[in-house]
């Protein structure tokens, strides 16, 4: 005689929240700059056993799938678009804030994922995804200043804007240079607005 219904209810709400609790747990070491923890430090982390990463997740890549759709799902609510009509100070505001946040929340995921990006296929779909996404959003926000420069200037303002907006200008103001977020966010007030030539 098989399962009851019951039963597999169960079974696979149980095995739902022992994935989600793995996935979860992965993040909360990368968050703490634990870039490329282990099987048993994922499992004792999730309160599993360690044969239980193996059976919900068959390969490393769908482990760090459901990892990337994790962490997407976290920080979609931060993503806000900003109001291209608002005045340029505002936008700049605006924008060194929003990424600020963002940064701060993603990028013990992000530092790990680019140790990887190389190796995985999935995590290098995911970052170029985002990279695209928010030199996209970049562009849009600032397309009015864009547009009132001159045709030779346009292109090369354009890829400094997204790349003083981007994660790594971000990770190098904290970590190399060690600004705190307020001098770091500043930075990034201070390059936009020399950028867009806003006093």
């Amino acid at each position: 005689m098989g399962p009851t219904s019951e039963q597999r209810d169960g079974r696979t709400v149980r095995a739902e929240r022992t994935r989600q609790a793995l996935v979860e747990a992965l993040i909360g070491l990368l968050d703490e700059g634990r870039p490329r923890p282990t099987a048993a430090e994922i499992a004792a982390r999730a309160g599993v056993s360690e044969r239980s990463v193996f059976q919900h997740f068959p390969d490393r890549e769908a482990l760090l799938e459901a990892v990337a759709r994790e962490q997407y799902t976290r920080v979609v609510p931060m993503l806000v678009p900003i109001d291209s009509s608002l005045p340029l100070p505002e936008r700049i505001e605006q924008v060194s804030q929003q990424r600020a946040r963002l940064y701060e929340r993603i990028s013990g995921v992000r530092r790990a994922g680019m140790l990887i990006e190389h190796e995985s296929t999935s995590v290098a779909g995911w970052l170029k995804t985002a990279r695209q996404a928010k030199a996209n959003d970049v562009e849009r926000i600032f397309l009015r200043e864009l547009d009132e420069l001159p045709a030779d200037e346009r292109e090369p303002v354009r890829a400094a804007l997204v790349m003083v907006c981007s994660w790594v200008a971000w990770d190098s103001w904290r970590s190399h240079q060690r600004l705190s977020v307020p001098r770091a966010r500043a930075a990034l007030k201070a390059a936009l607005q020399a950028l867009l030539r806003e006093s």
